[in-house]
């Protein structure tokens, strides 16, 4: 929390932040504590009730697995590194550090775009994620430049589908 709240009052503040099931179970959790308590609560103590109560460490486990199992297949450097920074904010341990983040982005990246970004031209998760997508658009342009030249040429730069080497008329 910002420094500007007093430090009895984050934990107020964070608790008014709570919606549906979150906020009925820091009632009761209210109910059950004196107001010098809550005063004296930490943020820190908060968040340990919260994840005790919310993130139940099977499912952390689950989360973190889902996490590091992460791969761009089909999907745009848009849509990846949305799925990426939603996934990433669920893992505690990950949250926080930007160095695992750099690498499990680019561990996850398609090849074609990973060879492209690099950790010492991408000093942050931010110049990776900018360096990706410019590559992306790039790999794009590249492959249009292709398929117009093979227009002009007669040529096709499409792969050409599986052909059934038998013939209708023949059996066998």
């Amino acid at each position: 929390m910002p420094s500007f709240f007093p430090k009895g009052s984050k934990v107020r503040f964070t608790a008014k932040c709570l919606r549906e099931r979150a906020r009925d179970w820091w009632e009761e959790v209210g109910n059950k504590l004196r107001s010098l308590d809550i005063e004296a609560m930490t943020r820190s103590d908060f968040v340990k009730r919260f994840r005790v109560e919310f993130a139940p460490v099977v499912e952390v486990k689950q989360l973190t697995r889902e996490f590091l199992d992460i791969r761009q297949t089909t999907e745009t450097v848009a849509e990846i590194t949305a799925k990426f920074r939603e996934r990433s904010q669920l893992v505690p341990k990950y949250a926080t550090d930007e160095d695992i983040w750099k690498t499990r982005y680019h561990n996850m990246l398609r090849s074609d775009i990973r060879e492209f970004v690099n950790f010492s031209t991408c000093p942050t998760l931010d110049d990776m994620i900018s360096r990706a997508w410019e590559w992306e658009i790039d790999l794009e342009n590249i492959w249009k430049r292709k398929e117009e030249h093979g227009q002009m040429t007669g040529v096709s730069t499409k792969k050409a589908k599986g052909i059934d080497s038998r013939s209708k008329g023949q059996q066998g």
